[in-house]
């Protein structure tokens, strides 16, 4: 049996941009797309910025399916840039429903923590002029398993000998 891994980066990604997408309309875009130059604002941009274990390894196992499970609950950072006119406005609905039952009941693979201070942090485009954008960086929290072969023992024998 092959080793899986069941939530990784793009489902994050995917997930936190159906969220984005039931707030906003405007164009959410995943970050660091070399010599791709970013589209007409308004849009948010999100890069994740790190993950740190938030608990050490947990374990199930399923002896009919011959594997064993590894979870460990991880934190994730997410930078979101809002670009454009309005930018403000969408960053603040963003951090206060982060931080609202709302966001729980609308994510499933992972969960809202917090969010930081939301910064203003214009940005000078390819035609020098500058550009609106507000940067919040938000916490989520998700449990990645590793899935991988086990044996287990199914029968043994006892043989005693008298010493």
């Amino acid at each position: 049996m092959a080793t899986t891994l069941n939530i990784g980066e793009a489902d994050i990604y995917t997930e936190v941009r159906a969220f984005l997408r039931g707030l906003f309309s405007c164009e959410i875009i995943r970050g660091y797309s070399n010599n791709v130059p970013l589209p007409q604002a308004p849009f948010v941009l999100m890069n994740i910025l790190g993950t740190a274990d938030a608990a050490t390894n947990e374990h199930a196992y399923d002896k009919a399916a011959g594997t064993a499970g590894v979870g460990r609950a991880t934190t994730v950072r997410m930078q979101l840039d809002f670009y454009g006119a309005g930018a403000e406005e969408r960053c603040r609905i963003f951090t206060h429903l982060w931080r609202d039952f709302y966001a729980c009941e609308h994510l499933q693979q992972c969960q809202p923590l917090y969010t930081d201070d939301a910064r203003f942090m214009p940005l000078s485009n390819e035609e020098a002029d500058f550009e609106e954008r507000w940067t919040v960086t938000a916490y989520l929290a998700y449990c990645p398993t590793v899935t991988h072969g086990q044996e287990y023992v199914r029968t043994f024998e006892i043989e005693l000998t008298q010493l």
